[in-house]
């Protein structure tokens, strides 16, 4: 019996010492916590290097869209809607003719560019206000980005401009070629910070800013859609 206990203490012996981890008796470093920590103050480094450096030379907004003039033909006299001379997705040219309502004037055309909506049909009955179809200046496409106040002093006619269309997928190159001089709360006559009861809420004003692409995109079928912009500063 005692042998077998013996022989039992050595094998529980050996099966301990076999199963024991390595890493238990292995020792950290000095040297490796050191450099361990400076690797992660590098890391640190950089990205904090990174996105001081984008705040410094870029300015970023998805506050973006493509856009163009767009204008809505009303139908300027009560009556019925005869002669629509065009349909959806048709080109027309300045002062061409495209509807009249009955004992009324001829609804022309102001602009050369593409018809982007039919509001009515021949025969339907019109108002003065009835918006007959809507046409869009097709020939001038651009971005629109909305821009805060505080930054717009940073923003000037010229400036290298990433454009990401959510349509495509992709970038593309452009660059500022127009500032508007009020902001899109003035443009729109939308509500302001000021207000005819004595209280005043500062609301962060927004101004567009125009800009062209370099690259040849065909922009005619998404307008309205979204987009983000990134701007070269300095």
């Amino acid at each position: 019996m005692a042998t077998n206990t013996k022989t039992g203490e050595k094998e529980t012996g050996e099966y301990e010492q076999d199963f024991t981890p390595k890493t238990a008796k292995r020792k950290i470093s000095k040297a490796g916590i050191i450099l361990a920590a400076i690797v992660l103050v590098l890391v640190g480094l950089g990205i904090a290097g990174y996105f001081i450096y984008q705040d410094a030379y870029y300015y970023q907004t998805d506050n973006a869209k493509v856009d163009t003039a767009i204008y809505q033909l009303f139908a300027n006299a009560n009556g019925k809607l005869i002669n629509m001379h065009v349909s959806q997705g048709d080109e027309v040219t300045a002062g061409q003719l495209l509807a009249r309502v009955e004992n009324g004037p001829f609804i022309v055309s102001p602009i050369d560019g593409t018809v982007i909506d039919v509001k009515m049909q021949d025969g339907d009955y019109a108002s003065a206000t009835s918006i007959v179809m809507v046409v869009a200046n097709t020939s001038d496409m651009y971005i629109t980005a909305n821009v805060e106040e505080t930054n717009i002093l940073k923003i000037h006619d010229g400036q290298l401009v990433t454009v990401s269309l959510d349509a495509y997928g992709r970038d593309f190159d452009g660059y500022v070629s127009d500032i508007n001089t009020v902001t899109s709360t003035a443009l729109s006559g939308g509500a302001s910070s000021f207000t005819t009861s004595g209280t005043y809420t500062k609301v962060t004003q927004l101004i567009p800013v125009k800009i062209k692409l370099v690259d040849d995109v065909d922009l005619t079928d998404i307008i309205g859609t979204n987009a983000s912009v990134k701007i070269r500063i300095k």
